[in-house]
């Protein structure tokens, strides 16, 4: 996977970034309590509600550790892709324990399908554009939210469906498309 997108790291910043990475907004961790009130489109000057603060957070975050470094926030989201893409594995392998039982299949299977994920080029817009890290980030906090809830739904189900309540608010925080988790999880429960 590192392979594959080496190549984002050393680019320029691309499509919406330019608003984001390094600007001035970004670089006092003080601005983070204001990004739950506002629209995060407002670094840019449009008048679209979007409401991502933990998007902005992150690239606060990276505003402190790199400046105006554009490899440096193109390194956090190569990392951010690698955590989903384990996360995804680990997913896939409990899913398919829970479905299947313990094989020995499960892990080549799982480990097949995360590679896959991991290199496929249609990751690629969210892992180059620093804007678009909304998707890892929610894909980051759903999927550990379903690995929790898989973990634990049958042995301490309260502590499942909390864990996922905790997930779910942190996903809605990353970006609105955290709203399917909460359907998405019953689903995979009754699977």
């Amino acid at each position: 996977m590192l392979v594959v997108y080496a190549n984002a790291w050393p680019n320029a910043l691309v499509h919406d970034d330019k608003f984001y990475a390094g600007s001035e907004r970004f670089t006092d961790l003080a601005n983070i309590p204001r990004y739950f009130t506002e629209n995060a489109w407002a670094a840019s000057g449009v008048a679209e509600p979007l409401y991502r603060p933990l998007l902005l957070a992150t690239i606060t975050l990276d505003a402190r550790m790199h400046g105006d470094w554009a490899a440096g926030y193109h390194l956090t989201n190569i990392f951010l892709h690698l955590l989903v893409s384990v996360l995804v594995f680990v997913f896939l392998l409990q899913l398919l324990q829970m479905i299947r039982g313990q094989s020995p299949a499960n892990r080549h299977v799982a480990l097949l399908a995360a590679a896959i994920f991991a290199v496929h080029p249609v990751h690629t817009e969210v892992v180059n554009s620093i804007f678009n890290r909304s998707d890892m980030l929610v894909a980051l906090s759903g999927l550990a939210g379903l690995c929790w809830l898989l973990r634990h739904v049958h042995a301490r189900p309260a502590l499942a469906w909390t864990g996922l309540c905790i997930a779910c608010s942190v996903a809605l925080f990353c970006k609105e498309s955290g709203l399917v988790l909460p359907g998405l999880a019953v689903a995979v429960v009754l699977a």
